[in-house]
């Protein structure tokens, strides 16, 4: 396997509120102490560092702990994801609080302690900053997130970047990620495609970068499947440009953060597994039905979450399963048939839900299954909700997952409120 080099410390920055003056040390101790989480917090004779000790049952996690005005915030964070009274809130905030550490080898967990922590330190951030993904979130995605029994999906914690070309030729799309060297990962990118070509080609890039988190990175030119027909290779970013058109993510678009340890994903040529070239042929399969690598600990996750946010997706399908307008859907993990050794696994499809209970759903199988020969595509049962991997609620709002099903509930209250006739 790959090894990184020196991995560099994470940062989470939370945005305080436009009208709140920094927090005091004593303020600080006063908000962990709310939280009930077992911290304990060091400050230096100058009182110039903090320093935060968590302890869990894995052993004790070391923070340290800034406060600070935000115009000695880098520049370059996107804060385009935020919208509305978020953005707003965010550019009037005029103190932050970070939270940096270097992650153990339990990359998620560590993450997820992090973001428990600065969620504790402030709980009434109005925006969180991630300084290595180079994005933002809202403050209520932050206190979801460190709510939850278990860490936010690895695509949290980095980002998919993608710049076209503007020139004459304007066709090629450069797509890169940030956020993974901290996780003990290289940066991934993908170059040589086209733009209608760059939202199935990010979603590649998010499934390899989930299969490096979970089974490490393999060594340079080594081939690696990040799903069924999906051979790929990783050349350093120098050496792949020798196979491909870099135009743009060539060697003049390259400056510290983009360059470094930081991998270009390649596909063997059809017509020749000599040749390398852009892996733009799994495009259509990528569109259609693809079967990504999932890892056991991933699925293990995707479960903790799913049954845990469960009663949020019951009493939504309760509420809307009659309007036309939403859709619900279930992840079940059902027994695959049996190989020559006896064993078969599971497999996890995606089925619609007509109704639903806390024991289980009636629904149809929306994929085709490739190892259960008693189940095809359209088949309508009642299956046992024990067998719960994950699920997605398509609303009006949009779509939504146990990740983000509290911001859902938080709007349609919302919705609620606002629609109330006034008092005379």
């Amino acid at each position: 396997m790959y090894r990184v080099a020196r991995r560099p410390l994470s940062k989470l920055v939370a945005l305080l509120p436009a009208a709140e003056p920094p927090p005091t040390f004593e303020e600080l101790e006063h908000n962990l102490s709310r939280a009930y989480l077992p911290v304990s917090l060091r400050q230096n004779a100058s009182g110039s560092r903090i320093r935060a000790l968590l302890q869990e049952p894995s052993g004790t996690r070391r923070f340290d702990v800034e406060v600070n005005a935000t115009e000695f915030l880098p520049k370059y964070v996107e804060l385009a994801r935020l919208r509305g009274g978020d953005f707003d809130a965010a550019l009037a905030s005029q103190f932050f609080l970070s939270v940096s550490c270097k992650l153990s080898h339990d990359v998620l967990d560590s993450l997820h302690a992090q973001l428990r922590l600065l969620a504790a330190l402030a709980p009434d951030a109005v925006a969180m900053l991630d300084l290595n993904a180079f994005h933002a979130k809202t403050g209520d995605w932050m206190r979801d997130a460190a709510s939850a029994s278990v860490p936010p999906a690895p695509t949290s914690f980095f980002s998919v970047h993608s710049v076209s070309h503007e020139g004459r030729q304007g066709r090629g799309t450069w797509l890169h990620t940030h956020g993974l060297h901290r996780m003990g990962c290289i940066e991934l990118d993908i170059v040589g495609v086209r733009g209608r070509e760059a939202p199935a080609i990010a979603e590649l890039i998010n499934n390899v970068a989930r299969f490096f988190i979970d089974c490490g990175v393999p060594l340079p030119n080594t081939r690696f499947h990040a799903g069924n027909d999906l051979p790929l290779v990783w050349l350093p970013w120098e050496a792949a440009l020798q196979h491909v058109d870099g135009s743009p993510g060539g060697a003049a678009d390259r400056d510290a953060d983009h360059g470094g340890e930081r991998g270009i994903l390649l596909a063997p040529a059809k017509d020749s597994s000599e040749r390398l070239e852009a892996p733009r042929r799994y495009v259509p399969m990528i569109e259609t039905d693809p079967i990504f690598y999932v890892s056991s600990a991933e699925i293990e996750h995707m479960q903790r979450l799913a049954r845990e946010r469960l009663p949020s997706f019951l009493a939504l399908q309760s509420r809307f399963a009659r309007n036309r307008k939403w859709d619900f859907h279930v992840k079940l993990g059902l027994p695959a048939n049996s190989d020559g050794d006896g064993h078969g696994g599971a497999e996890h499809l995606w089925f619609d839900v007509y109704e639903a209970t806390a024991k289980s759903v009636e629904a149809t199988l929306l994929n085709q299954p490739s190892g259960i020969t008693s189940l095809r595509q359209g088949h309508r049962g009642t299956f046992d909700l024990r067998l719960l991997t994950d699920w997605a609620i398509e609303s009006p709002r949009g779509r939504y997952t146990p990740e983000s099903v509290l911001q859902l509930e938080r709007g349609l209250a919302n919705d609620r409120v606002s629609a109330r006739p006034l008092l005379h």
